[in-house]
């Protein structure tokens, strides 16, 4: 009985080790990172990014220029985040994952600029420091965070809110269509074009009307408000999929060409309005070099923490139109 009994024990660990293997393997494969691998002891440094959510254009080029310095700087850069930007409580869990052990510093788009904060103060007293980029988060820099590297929202909003009015003439009819409550670029952005609109008389129909998070959700809230489009000279939108979403409705209702249209940021789709005629202009990023410097300066501190960073690094922003848009720096953007 106790040679039977040992047998198959033997037996049931082995198929338990066998099933964890195939687990481990399966895991890999799925390219689901962990945040906690045993990693590098070769020494290179280990970075998370996080941004707000990995679905869009945009955070597709920040991931490019994050992926050149981490190349550049030889070190080892994962990347994480929701598959939606409104998902909040998603990204708190990815960003509490890695406040534990696993890597050297965390870059993160805060999804709003409250409800990560904490945690982001929270991995900073626990050593892991905290590099903010693209949206403001509440805190202290050099103690919340180390740096915030973004787009000069506020200037970038009024560049295409001046933009507008320029192209329907002071006093004219306006929009202002927003993106979601909470994220403190967009909101930097839609303060900054409203300014312009008052500033040249605009009569602004409606400024508090929140597109969502996707550009279905865009459509839909755009196509809701179709009699106020129709009333006005121009609108703005304050991001990817606002852009996106408003041109899709202007399209449905014949609208398109009709009603002057800044958006905001680019992707194929913006980029096809613009040469058609659907849109006037973008206001447009530059993301590769955004994820770049937000690698370098966490780099820069990891390897001398007495270095001073400046507190905010301001990266490029560019109002593109058909006129411009095939110049060299212009078309870089564009891609």
């Amino acid at each position: 009985m106790g040679g039977r009994s040992s047998s198959r024990s033997c037996r049931c660990w082995g198929h338990a080790l066998g099933l964890l293997v195939a687990a481990l393997a399966l895991g890999c494969a799925s390219g689901e990172s962990t945040g906690t691998s045993d990693a590098n002891d070769d020494g290179r440094i280990r970075l998370v990014m996080i941004p707000k959510d990995t679905q869009m254009s945009f955070w597709n080029q920040v991931r490019d220029g994050a992926e050149r310095a981490a190349k550049e700087f030889d070190v080892d850069l994962q990347w994480k985040g929701p598959a939606k930007g409104n998902d909040r409580a998603e990204q708190k869990r990815v960003l509490q994952q890695f406040m534990d052990g696993g890597v050297d510093g965390i870059l993160l788009a805060p999804t709003d600029s409250v409800a990560l904060s904490a945690d982001a103060r929270t991995a900073m007293a626990k050593g892991i420091p905290v590099l903010i980029f693209d949206s403001a988060i509440e805190g202290e820099v050099g103690k919340d965070f180390i740096t915030f590297v973004a787009t000069d929202n506020e200037a970038a909003g009024k560049l295409g809110g001046k933009h507008l009015m320029e192209l329907v003439g002071d006093g004219a009819k306006t929009v202002l269509f927003r993106h979601e409550e909470g994220h403190a670029s967009t909101g930097a952005r839609e303060q900054g074009a409203l300014d312009e609109m008052h500033a040249a008389n605009a009569e602004v129909l409606v400024d508090n009307r929140y597109s969502g998070a996707t550009m279905a959700e865009a459509q839909q809230t755009a196509l809701n408000m179709v009699d106020q489009l129709r009333e006005a000279a121009g609108v703005f939108a304050s991001n990817q999929t606002a852009a996106e979403g408003l041109l899709g409705a202007l399209r449905n209702t014949n609208l398109a060409g009709k009603i002057k249209v800044v958006g905001f940021d680019q992707s194929a789709r913006l980029v096809e309005g613009l040469k058609d005629g659907s849109i006037d202009a973008l206001v447009v990023q530059d993301p590769v070099d955004m994820g770049y410097q937000s690698v370098k300066l966490m780099v820069q501190h990891l390897k001398d923490k007495d270095a001073k960073l400046e507190p905010i690094v301001h990266t490029g922003v560019h109002l593109v139109t058909r006129e411009n848009m095939d110049e060299p720096e212009i078309a870089a953007l564009l891609k």
